[in-house]
């Protein structure tokens, strides 16, 4: 069984990592040329098709190839793929022997995509898309190989001369071929059946596939022409006994082939023809791809900062704060549209001072070679000047203000539906040197200048709203939803980095059930922060709830962590006879977490908690499942028992929300269950839960 992780690890050459990052960091994303991209690497196509078939996106027609993929899961989610692609690879440590193999596997696939796409048409295939996925994907489980043991598996390459040897070699150490490896993957898709025996039977032999359906016998063909070397007697034969073509023929479409695969390796900046002793242009690339995803990190600082903004002065703040941490660039003013898109008006960074404010109060008329800021914003390119005595004196005083001998005018320009927008200029002085550096960073500082339009025009909208019709429940929600998604992207990046170390760690270590444990609860607030993101789309689901398996993974975390730091016992009591119940399994996890947790902080070292559960409790005529947490501490006071489940100033000092139990109450009720709670100073608290049967 091919699982997710072996997907998840599958390696890809950096150069074509790096083609995507730059195709989906445009402004404009051309899906045709992400597309082209994606379609020259097994290790890209397979994650994207993969997530395309995925249960998760609920998809209504499968995906059989790469376009109809992207345009199902949109550039969003491509990103998010290549991006967790290239950091796995870049923080991995492959040897050169297996940058020589990627090489030489990255070829062939590309080789055999192309021939199956050719043979397709040529025959008649009536999916010629679908036969160039098959043939890419076609010896896609050696890279699956190569992920579960890449220094075994490349001793073994070395070994074997043919595909025949090849196959030998895998079933006595591996057990299975690659064969059958990548034949369970695109099985696991739950797509074309005859695309999984394609790849199944790629390397039979021609007499045993000849009444086989006619992808099996394309991709058969097209592999045995993708091998090193020229076309050899066996395959030729096969041209002939599956399709009836003639060697010229064949011929001709081995040379073509080979030249196209050759012209695209050129384009990527792949060299095929390096040897072992001739790698520069590998680590060349690997070196690009930890810089693009250098510039990704910033970015997402970026988007953060102007995301934090609530005011235009805030707002140039973060555009400071950010230019200084991704550029380097120390004095930064941003010239904005004014409403009656008449004048540029400068906005610069108070420190809630007017003197701040006066000091910088600058109108420029929109007039070309009124000044190179007002220039910037007309021609709607980059323009700068060093000082100079012909300049106009706003740019001198621009240079005095922020301190270089350069002066630099970036445009801050929207790409929306109905065309571009133009916001407004930034403008900053350095050095002739650093201006060299941010040219040679051009893309950077484009989507840099985009990021920040976008926070320009969105918080202006948002702030003249809220100026004329004060805040509404809508810009809170608004305020929720900017929160959730920045809150996102480091729990993203957390979840990355603890899969890279359990990777690193191998899968025997003892740390694995811990960092399982840590992914599991980020998981879970994952899912709490997109409840409080989107709580009109909570769902009646039919969840099915094993109380007892609740129970005991949540108790676990507070047995390993804060019971053993306070020195408190916790002991379960559980009816094994309490079988699966309806019920949210999330929901059940939270409220026993906030419950826990405040008994745990309301007991001292050498306190005890109980927790128990039992199958059948009768009440008011219906059958429930009750769990008791019990605990031998303090007790709650008679003034907070009487608002014990209301939302109101908690009693635990600075830090506390006061929420803890009104979201208990809240999440039992989804639940249609109820809480009861006993509690006095001689024999602590008490809270029992009944959810129905």
């Amino acid at each position: 069984m091919v699982t997710k992780t072996a997907i998840d690890q599958l390696p890809s050459l950096p150069q074509v990592l790096v083609q995507i990052l730059d195709a989906v960091q445009k402004d404009s994303a051309d899906y045709q040329r992400i597309a082209d991209i994606i379609r020259h690497d097994a290790g890209i196509a397979t994650r994207l098709v993969a997530v395309a078939n995925s249960s998760y996106y609920g998809r209504a027609k499968n995906c059989e190839s790469i376009e109809r993929a992207l345009l199902f899961l949109g550039t969003d989610v491509v990103k998010t793929i290549v991006i967790t692609a290239s950091i796995k690879q870049f923080f991995g440590h492959f040897n050169q022997q297996h940058q020589q193999f990627l090489k030489r596997f990255w070829r062939r696939s590309l080789i055999t995509a192309n021939f199956a796409q050719v043979l397709a048409t040529l025959t008649s295939y009536t999916a010629p898309d679908e036969a160039y996925l098959c043939g890419l994907l076609a010896d896609v489980g050696q890279l699956i190989a190569l992920t579960q043991d890449e220094q075994q598996y490349l001793a073994m390459l070395e070994g074997v001369e043919s595909d025949t040897q090849l196959l030998t070699a895998e079933q006595q150490q591996l057990g299975t071929t690659h064969c059958e490896l990548g034949a369970d993957l695109i099985d696991s898709w739950g797509i074309s059946g005859f695309m999984g025996d394609a790849v199944r039977y790629h390397h039979e032999a021609d007499s045993l596939i000849q009444d086989a359906h006619h992808l099996v016998k394309i991709v058969n063909l097209a592999s045995q022409l993708s091998a090193d070397g020229d076309i050899d007697d066996q395959a030729l034969a096969t041209a002939d006994n599956l399709f009836g073509l003639n060697e010229s023929l064949t011929r001709e479409l081995f040379s073509r082939i080979n030249s196209d695969v050759d012209a695209i390796a050129s384009s990527l900046g792949i060299d095929i023809s390096a040897t072992d002793a001739s790698e520069a242009g590998y680590q060349q690339a690997q070196q690009q791809l930890g810089e693009r995803l250098g510039e990704l990190g910033e970015l997402a600082q970026l988007n953060a900062a102007l995301g934090q903004a609530r005011s235009q002065d805030g707002l140039q703040q973060a555009a400071q704060r950010s230019l200084f941490l991704t550029l380097g660039i120390t004095g930064s003013v941003l010239f904005l549209l004014d409403s009656q898109k008449q004048r540029l008006c400068s906005q610069p960074a108070s420190q809630d001072s007017q003197q701040a404010n006066q000091a910088l109060n600058f109108e420029i008329p929109l007039q070309a070679g009124r000044s190179i800021i007002s220039e910037a914003f007309v021609s709607g390119s980059q323009q700068s000047s060093q000082a100079s005595s012909t300049l106009n004196v706003i740019d001198r005083q621009m240079l005095r203000y922020c301190q270089g001998d350069t002066l630099v005018c970036w445009p801050l320009t929207q790409n929306t539906a109905d065309g571009h927008n133009s916001v407004g200029v930034l403008v900053f002085a350095c050095t002739a040197p650093k201006l060299k550096e941010l040219d040679a960073r051009a893309s950077l500082v484009q989507q840099i200048c985009y990021e920040i339009a976008n926070a320009i025009a969105d918080n202006q909208q948002r702030f003249e709203q809220i100026d004329q019709e004060g805040p509404s429940s809508h810009q809170y929600q608004e305020h929720i939803r900017e929160a959730v998604h920045e809150a996102s992207n480091p729990l993203s990046i957390i979840r990355n980095y603890l899969e890279m170390l359990r990777i690193k760690l191998g899968n025997e270590h003892d740390a694995n059930e811990g960092l399982e444990l840590i992914k599991e609860e980020i998981d879970r607030v994952g899912n709490i922060l997109l409840r409080l993101k989107d709580p009109d789309e909570l769902t009646e689901g039919n969840d099915v709830l094993n109380i007892n398996q609740v129970i005991d993974a949540t108790s676990h975390i507070f047995e390993d962590s804060i019971c053993i730091t306070k020195n408190i016992s916790l002991e379960k009591q559980l009816d094994s006879s309490l079988g699966e119940t309806p019920g949210n399994p999330e929901h059940l996890k939270q409220i026993l977490t906030n419950l826990l947790k405040n008994a745990v902080e309301a007991l001292e070292p050498g306190g005890k908690i109980i927790i128990s559960s039992e199958a059948s409790v009768s009440f008011s005529g219906r059958d429930f499942s009750a769990i008791s947490i019990q605990d031998n501490g303090p007790g709650i006071a008679p003034e907070v028992k009487k608002n014990l489940f209301s939302p109101v100033d908690t009693t635990k000092g600075q830090g506390h929300s006061g929420l803890g139990l009104s979201i208990v109450k809240k999440l039992i009720d989804d639940m249609d269950g109820s809480i009861v709670c006993r509690s006095n100073p001689n024999s602590g608290t008490q809270f029992q839960i009944l959810l129905p049967n």
